[in-house]
């Protein structure tokens, strides 16, 4: 009996540690999930603010040349609206795109 009654302690011991550190685990994970999530929404903002930092402006007549601005408006000589210059790199993937559609 007094077996018994032992057994049933430790059963209920063991059962009481297990499912309490399970859900201290749980727990854990959640806040591991909330802390990337709001990492991942940071370095989202912090690209689109490098991307919209690094366009660059020209007008679409050239008056000035190769003259470029960062923010978009209007060309001061002809007052047309300025047009966003394309990087190299897109540009050289643009014409590789059409040579293989044309090929």
């Amino acid at each position: 009996m007094k077996k018994l009654i032992l057994l049933i302690a430790v059963v209920l011991v063991v059962g009481f540690t297990v499912t309490s550190c399970k859900s201290d685990a749980e727990k854990e994970v959640e806040e591991v999930k909330t802390e990337i999530k709001e990492v991942v929404k940071e370095v989202v903002k912090e690209t689109k603010s490098e991307e919209i930092a690094m366009a660059t402006y020209q007008c679409p007549m050239k008056c000035e040349g190769d003259k470029t601005y960062d923010k978009p408006g209007q060309c001061p000589t002809c007052k047309m609206d300025l047009a966003e210059v394309k990087a190299e790199a897109e540009e050289q993937e643009q014409e590789g795109e059409s040579e293989e559609q044309e090929g």
